[in-house]
């Protein structure tokens, strides 16, 4: 009888163009909203939408209503539609990932990510549950903003990239000249996906009193890769160069002293909504078997670039490439790519890859201060080769 009281989402079907879901029949009638627009009102229990873009997020709410219309209950859904054809370059981009929130639930579902036997589910930094499955059901719901995680990895032989195979071979290569990180996981990929969520209670408000929160006038984003050591030995055991200067911190958008730095901001109220872009790499200063300093420079930007993407007036992006290296001795560049969507209601989904080292720190500012959205620490500089293993991520925001 208690189940049967619940309001909760029965199940979602993704298909190429079509995302149909079906709820509990606790009411006697309902109305289904899509990005805040009225699509569909009575007493059916399911919705079929076939006004989708493959890949693209969307938000929808589903209301209780008595005999009286007046609404008893709330669920709120974020979903994308499926894309067939995957990146395999970053397998979490664009990927299927539902989240719902109702009162007696906060429910995740992913699409499963090739050769992936195990994922592990974070709520704010706490390990939840380990599960073989691609769907996790948390009934304890605080009524307070929180961060859920799911991370997985896999060997990267399994990987379906073309270069998987040398990546193997070469990766236990340079394995044996970083004692920072074991064989294992020179040779593994790492996936996080992260969902931060609203308070529920604000979320569930019938749709005539939710307010939809202030529109963002200026979104920022910035991308900082960094050596919190204060010295770190050249993995190049040939080179003259034995040792360089770390940047002697740990995570902090304002930290002063960095490798390479990304600002990008972007405008929803100046005239043609300008994207500005900056970028600088630090200084790297080396020193010889002796202690003493033997050189010093600043590596070149030149591949370092952003693209912008299209917008519709209410969302924008960009794609952010980062390809540097070592400006005064021969060593593997620092790679990773963004794709970034900021929308102008608030919410947002940033993904990209990187090299396992150094620190990568990604934050968001939409007026309100600097919030983390992605931090890694390295697992040594020689996980900075193309051959090692590149950890994959997807951050995004529903509330």
């Amino acid at each position: 009888m208690e189940q049967a009281d619940r309001f909760e989402i029965r199940s979602v079907v993704h298909r190429e163009g079509l995302i149909e879901f079906d709820w509990d029949d606790p009411g006697e009638s309902y109305r289904v909203y899509k990005e805040g627009r009225l699509v569909q009102e009575g007493p059916v229990c399911d919705f079929t939408d076939e006004d989708v873009m493959h890949g693209k997020m969307y938000h929808y709410a589903v209301e209780c209503l008595d005999g009286r219309e007046r609404v008893t209950d709330v669920i709120r859904m974020q979903t994308s539609a499926l894309k067939t054809k995957k990146d395999t370059a970053n397998p979490v981009r664009q990927i299927v990932f539902t989240t719902i929130v109702a009162k007696s639930q906060i429910a995740l579902a992913w699409e499963k990510i090739p050769q992936v036997k195990k994922y592990e589910v974070y709520r704010d930094g706490i390990l939840l549950e380990q599960t073989e499955g691609t769907h996790f059901i948390d009934r304890e719901v605080p009524d307070a903003p929180s961060v859920y995680a799911i991370r997985a990895e896999r060997p990267a032989q399994e990987s379906e990239e073309p270069l998987s195979s040398p990546k193997t071979m070469l990766g236990r290569i340079a394995g044996l000249f970083n004692p920072e990180s074991s064989t294992k996981e020179d040779v593994t990929e790492e996936f996080w996906m992260t969902k931060m969520l609203g308070r529920p209670s604000e979320m569930l408000l019938p749709v005539e009193e939710w307010r939809e929160p202030d529109p963002v006038s200026r979104w920022k984003f910035r991308y900082t890769t960094f050596l919190a050591e204060e010295k770190i030995s050249n993995p190049n055991i040939l080179s003259p160069n034995r040792t360089f200067d770390g940047d002697g911190r740990e995570f902090d958008p304002e930290g002063e002293s960095f490798r390479t730095r990304a600002d990008v901001t972007l405008s929803y109220t100046d005239r043609g909504y300008p994207l500005v872009f900056t970028k600088e790499a630090g200084k790297t200063v080396a020193y010889g078997i002796s202690g003493r300093k033997r050189e010093e420079g600043r590596a070149s930007i030149e591949d370092f670039t952003i693209e912008p993407l299209e917008h519709d007036g209410r969302e924008f992006g960009f794609v952010l490439e980062h390809s540097v290296g070592n400006p005064i001795t021969p060593a593997p560049t620092i790679d990773y790519e963004v794709h970034a969507v900021l929308r102008q209601h608030g919410t947002f989904e940033v993904t990209g890859y990187h090299d396992q080292a150094p620190h990568h720190e990604v934050y968001l500012d939409k007026g309100d201060g600097w919030f983390p959205i992605h931090r890694a620490e390295s697992k040594g500089l020689a996980h900075m080769s193309e051959v090692i293993a590149y950890q994959h991520w997807n951050t995004s925001s529903f509330e």
